[in-house]
């Protein structure tokens, strides 16, 4: 038997005698969604200036045609680098504010 642990120790495993405690358990979990939040918080899409039309697409759930419609129509400023085009998100919350329909409060 203590020639079994030996092996399992010089592996970097577990011994029979050693447990993991909840206290352990809880503290990995900590860890985790400490470094999950730090990722979310992170991410590219919220804090992006520049959005790339598949990017805006998306986010509108709108297809590639009724994205050209916005541009032709002018209803969305755009700018064009090379062959790629680039949406400002400030002009996006715009467009969606200007587009808002006010509802009825009180009225029967």
């Amino acid at each position: 038997m203590e020639r079994m642990r030996g092996t399992d120790e010089a592996k970097g495993g577990l011994s029979l005698d050693q447990l993991v405690t909840l206290a352990d358990l809880k503290s990995v979990r900590d860890e985790l969604l400490a470094a999950i939040a730090r990722t979310k918080g992170s991410s590219p899409d919220t804090a992006k200036k520049w959005l790339k039309s598949s990017e805006v697409r998306k986010l509108l759930n709108i297809s590639p045609g009724k994205l050209l419609a916005l541009r032709a129509n002018r209803q969305l400023a755009f700018v064009r680098l090379g062959g790629v085009i680039y949406y400002d998100r400030d002009d996006i919350e715009a467009m969606i504010q200007k587009a808002k329909v006010p509802t009825l409060v009180g009225k029967a």
